[in-house]
């Protein structure tokens, strides 16, 4: 071999070291990377595990959720029905009012036609009262006069005997 064969094996020899030695820095780094790695699926894995815990809790949750939706409607389905019904007695009521106001107003023009015919009724006693009075007194003095004439009815046949 020659001296220029040589130095080329040499230098072939030495970019081969080289290469070797950054093949050698790269699995050193990609080992590291790998390791990193590792622990990031393994941390990955754990989030995975309470993730599928999670979705089953969330399973349930959502079960019982549209199970008390279920519920709900119905008492929407109840309270749609009841407040129809109120409505309808709501209606009924106003016309119950409004014959109650027109009841209450024909009562209130019956009320002032009985005061005032209270009031003549009152002038009319007042006026009876007085009258009476007035034949009360009439008629103690006719009392009075009978039985003055009937005693001096008496005193005549007792004196024509």
């Amino acid at each position: 071999m020659t001296e220029n064969q040589t130095k080329e094996v040499f230098n072939l020899l030495t970019r081969c070291v080289n290469g070797i030695q950054e093949i050698r820095e790269d699995v050193s780094i990609l080992k590291q990377d790998v390791s990193i790695l590792k622990q990031d699926v393994s941390e990955l894995k754990t989030d995975v595990a309470e993730l599928k815990t999670d979705v089953a809790e969330l399973k349930t949750d959502v079960a019982e959720l549209k199970t008390d939706v279920a519920g709900l409607k119905t008492d929407v389905a109840i309270l749609k029905t009841d407040v129809a019904e109120l409505k309808t007695d709501v209606a009924e009521l106003k016309t119950d009012v409004a014959l109650l106001k027109t009841d209450v107003a024909e009562l209130k023009a019956d009320v002032g036609v009985l005061k005032t015919d209270v009031a003549e009724l009152k002038e009319g006693q007042k006026r009876i009262e007085k009258e009476v009075r007035l034949n009360t007194v009439a008629i103690n003095e006719i009392a009075s006069e009978q039985f003055r004439l009937k005693i001096r009815v008496d005193e005549l046949e007792k004196a024509s005997v």
